[in-house]
């Protein structure tokens, strides 16, 4: 069974990939299987790319967590601050307040930023997987192209020896006759005992 042609039809590999939904490679364990056996540079190249956007959404996802549970407690301190110097007057605690409003400034536009990135996460984390996916694709159908090639020759060989074997069994069987039948003679003319004397001197 030879799949497709030396060329393959790299259109109709884009149309099949793009209508399936498809996991993430490097999280799916049959994917992690094949390419413990079979990969290349390519592939490698797309592989450490698709890790890297992984693992840059999940320190995004730890860095607004980080952010965001800091803003409950710098909001409390605000308003503190705030009506200490409402009530009090409090010079310094003008600049404090000052000082506490960029800090929560500064936060909120962290967190925009970061919520900016992680909404375009998904769809770069999709199409670096579907690029690994048509690379995985590609390169599997060759090397399929070329185990089967490899397969036939097998085959081939396989073929020969059992025809060989088939002659070399008849061969036995012809040669295990000749001896059996030259022995009985040997045995129905000269008796057991003699042919014991014979057989201790001349049987190798």
């Amino acid at each position: 069974m030879i799949f497709g042609n030396d060329k393959l039809d790299l259109d109709l590999i884009e149309q099949i990939v793009k209508k399936n939904k498809v996991p993430i490679l490097v999280e799916y364990e049959p994917f992690k299987q094949l390419i413990k056996r079979e990969s290349n540079d390519s592939i490698s190249k797309q592989i450490k790319e698709l890790n890297e956007l992984i693992k840059e959404k999940k320190i995004m996802e730890k860095q607004l967590k980080d952010i965001q549970g800091k803003k409950p407690k710098l909001m409390a301190k605000i308003i503190y601050i705030s009506n200490e110097l409402n009530e009090n007057q409090n010079i310094k605690a003008e600049k404090e307040l000052d000082t506490l409003k960029q800090e929560m400034e500064d936060i909120n536009n962290n967190i925009d930023m970061i919520f900016e990135k992680l909404e375009d996460m998904p769809m770069l984390i999709k199409e670096k997987n579907l690029d690994l996916l048509r690379e995985t694709v590609k390169y599997s159908y060759e090397r399929i192209n070329k185990g089967q090639s490899n397969l036939s020759d097998v085959n081939t060989k396989i073929s020969k020896l059992r025809k060989e074997l088939d002659e070399l069994r008849v061969q036995k069987e012809d040669v295990e006759e000749k001896v059996n039948t030259t022995y009985h003679f040997i045995h129905s003319i000269l008796g057991h005992k003699d042919m014991e004397k014979l057989d201790d001197k001349f049987l190798k």
